[in-house]
């Protein structure tokens, strides 16, 4: 636990070992700051990064791409795949321990990890849509038209998901990290076969994700019309 502590201070702006542990490396010190490292992580998810004007956007042609429903995408994986496999741990314990060649006691150990993992993040899209009415109702008088105003609204949207899927996907990074330090070096390479195999699967299903329709401007005027008028 204080390791992945230690791993997640790299997450949070501006907090490094010496601020905020004070060069104080023991447990004791670690575990104090354990909330504090959640709440600013939080916290990071939640910020609303800058987007760039896009005022003078046009709406899509006749030619445009429509998209019917979010799909997975790259930075999700990592979360996907191993909240899966947390699922097949509880499902089929022993075959997942001839999988990867490791005893229970290890596999108990990375399904606590895992575990952990899921409980603490959150891809909350209702900050997604904050962010997009927030700049639909800044625009108002900015923009122009109706038109560029939902242009601005929907790369607010795509700017706060990025934000969000950028950050979970730093965070699983340091969870693969983790249940690789505790595994023997056969097994390591049998989980990240087994990973690059889960990722590779789920890259190509197409798989539809929760989210608003943003992709394609007939849908996200939908969505700002839905979420964002006033009117």
């Amino acid at each position: 636990m204080a390791a992945r502590i230690l791993t997640l201070l790299s997450l949070v702006p501006g907090c490094t070992i010496s601020k905020c542990c004070k060069g104080n490396t023991s447990n004791t010190a670690i575990t104090a700051i354990a909330v504090s490292v959640a709440i600013s992580a939080s916290a990071a998810q939640d910020r609303l990064p800058d987007y760039p004007p896009a005022a003078n956007s046009q709406l899509g042609s006749e030619s445009e791409l429509t998209i019917l429903a979010p799909t997975i995408s790259p930075e999700e994986l990592d979360r996907i795949v191993l909240n899966r496999l947390l699922l097949d741990i509880s499902r089929d314990p022993q075959g997942l321990q001839e999988t990867f060649g490791i005893d229970a006691e290890l596999l108990k150990e990375m399904e606590i990890s895992l575990s952990n993992a899921a409980g603490f993040i959150n891809d909350n899209d209702m900050a997604n849509i904050r962010a997009m009415c927030q700049a639909w109702d800044q625009s108002a008088n900015s923009a122009g038209n109706e038109e560029g105003r939902i242009v601005i609204a929907l790369d607010a949207y795509k700017a706060r998901r990025q934000f969000t899927r950028d950050f979970i996907a730093r965070f699983y990074r340091v969870v693969v990290l983790e249940i690789e330090a505790i595994l023997p070096e056969p097994a390591v390479h049998r989980f990240n076969s087994y990973l690059d195999d889960r990722r590779r699967r789920l890259a190509n299903a197409g798989n539809v994700v929760p989210g608003a329709i943003v992709e394609n401007i007939s849908g996200g005027r939908d969505t700002v019309d839905f979420h964002c008028r006033r009117d």
